[in-house]
């Protein structure tokens, strides 16, 4: 199958310049099988699109495609609205921070020979496989080392992974519920498990990421920040309580954090009226339950 390069875009034009120039060397390697690049902007105020737009006259023999958003909506819409005009069978999703190798997809192709894998998630260098835990009454994670050969993973990073269009377009895509970020990828992982599906890490699969390059004090206020990632960690956990026992190891670790911390009550509120108000992704016939993909989890390094 060939692969469509989808770069996301916020407010990046020193990440573009310093990067883009890495994902553009790999369209070259015929290994990659990739037949174009598309770039979307997610309501950019700075020069990103101005950019890329210079960038596509100048190199013209490079297949580069900019969308725009015309205001910013955040990462899972960005990410959705690049997969939904792929031409590629399949799709590598790279956030502006990561920096490919030039073969950085050769290893990952031959996987997809197996119709059950929905995606194949690069080696970052730094962090392995992940690892869905059940902590405290919430869904977590839990650090993972590299491993030496290809490994099952609890998702597939939602901006360092190459992922299979259709099944993409099955599960309906990354769930808009967890905008602005945090969590989406997590969050269809589980999905993809619960309709059948696996993940793989591929250590083969080289890339630089710089984690934060986005996400970070300087654009965003550290409270807002914090607050999100608790409000999509109290989300995604609503969304994949499944058995009585995991519904009443939240509530009771959610009472004893209320009485510990009077101020979780307001994340808590926050979480509701996120989850009244947004559309919930999950309609697919579930195989498999979160207690199973826990258990699956503890076999992962």
């Amino acid at each position: 199958m060939n692969v469509s390069v989808v770069v996301t875009c916020w407010n990046g034009r020193k990440l573009l310049e310093r990067n883009f120039v890495s994902v553009l060397k790999a369209v070259l390697n015929d290994q990659n099988r990739i037949v174009e690049v598309i770039v979307v902007d997610d309501g950019s105020t700075d020069d990103s699109v101005e950019y890329i737009t210079k960038f596509k006259v100048q190199s013209s023999k490079f297949k580069v495609r900019l969308i725009k958003h015309e205001r910013n909506l955040g990462y899972s819409a960005t990410c959705n609205t690049g997969v939904k005009e792929a031409i590629g069978g399949l799709v590598a999703i790279l956030n502006l921070d990561v920096v490919p190798n030039e073969d950085f997809l050769k290893k990952t192709l031959v996987h997809f020979g197996n119709e059950r894998i929905f995606a194949v998630s690069f080696n970052e260098g730094k962090f392995g496989p992940g690892k869905i835990i059940w902590e405290n009454g919430l869904i977590g994670i839990a650090p993972t080392e590299i491993p030496t050969k290809t490994v099952k993973t609890g998702w597939a990073s939602g901006g360092s992974s190459v992922f299979r269009k259709d099944v993409w377009e099955k599960l309906g895509g990354m769930d808009e519920l967890f905008l602005p970020f945090y969590f989406e990828d997590i969050d269809l992982g589980i999905r993809a498990y619960k309709a059948g599906y696996s993940c793989l890490f591929e250590p083969e699969a080289k890339v630089e990421h710089e984690h934060e390059s986005t996400i970070n004090p300087s654009n965003f206020k550290r409270n807002f920040i914090d607050n999100i990632k608790q409000r999509n960690r109290l989300l995604l956990t609503w969304k994949n309580i499944d058995s009585f026992s995991l519904l009443i190891s939240h509530f009771t670790a959610v009472g004893k954090m209320c009485l510990k911390s009077p101020g979780y009550i307001k994340i808590i509120l926050i979480s509701l009226s996120r989850w009244f108000t947004s559309l919930k992704k999950g309609s697919i016939a579930q195989n498999i339950s979160t207690k199973d993909i826990l258990n699956l989890n503890e076999k992962i390094i």
